[in-house]
């Protein structure tokens, strides 16, 4: 069975339509966070690594292409690269600003660096509870300011809790993904999910 027969193959088995015969770059996406979820790691991978073969400006599939490389398969340069295309593709993408971040941190112990991509995280989605955790972090155990971690901790703390409650019945602005359905918050320009950028 050659490469496309596999991809094919391993694409009917999460219920991609089967009058398609090649998946999307969207399909080949949600086929990967599929696999990513399932803890399928070279699957995820492989699928990511399609989509960006038939679409490669795809920002979120570059992003979460380099976060498997990095968190998974430790492959830190690989990532890297990854990063940087995905924002090539897509400036303001708060995720990959983010990722980028947390290998500057954890990987290459440049704080500095991952405090700037940190920062352009926030400036492009204010909201993003992660990326003011990040801040809180690094400035409690690198600068040694407790205040300003305290700060940025209860940010973070402010919007990963919005971020669970909202629910279809909350009263709380959402909107929801016109490719999967998902719900989206207010200020969120990606999909977690499928990755459409509006």
């Amino acid at each position: 069975m050659n490469n496309e027969e596999q991809l094919i193959a391993s694409s009917h088995q999460y219920n991609v339509k089967k009058e398609c015969p090649m998946p999307s770059p969207r399909e080949l996406f949600k086929l990967a966070y599929e696999a990513d979820r399932n803890r399928k790691f070279d699957e995820a991978e492989n699928f990511y690594r399609q989509a960006l073969k038939l679409n490669p400006k795809y920002s979120m599939a570059w992003n979460n292409l380099g976060w498997i490389l990095f968190d998974q398969f430790q492959q830190y340069k690989e990532a890297e690269k990854c990063y940087k295309k995905a924002l090539k593709y897509d400036n303001r993408n708060f995720y990959a600003w983010n990722n980028w971040g947390i290998l500057y941190y954890r990987q290459k112990m440049n704080f500095s660096k991952a405090q700037e991509c940190w920062e352009k995280a926030i400036t492009f989605n204010p909201e993003f509870g992660n990326a003011w955790n990040n801040l809180s972090v690094l400035y409690k155990f690198q600068h040694g300011n407790p205040t300003k971690a305290r700060e940025f901790e209860e940010k973070a703390i402010k919007y990963q809790n919005s971020e669970q409650k909202q629910t279809p019945t909350s009263n709380l602005t959402h909107n929801f993904c016109s490719e999967c359905g998902s719900t989206l918050e207010a200020s969120q320009k990606i999909c977690d999910v499928c990755g459409l950028e509006r």
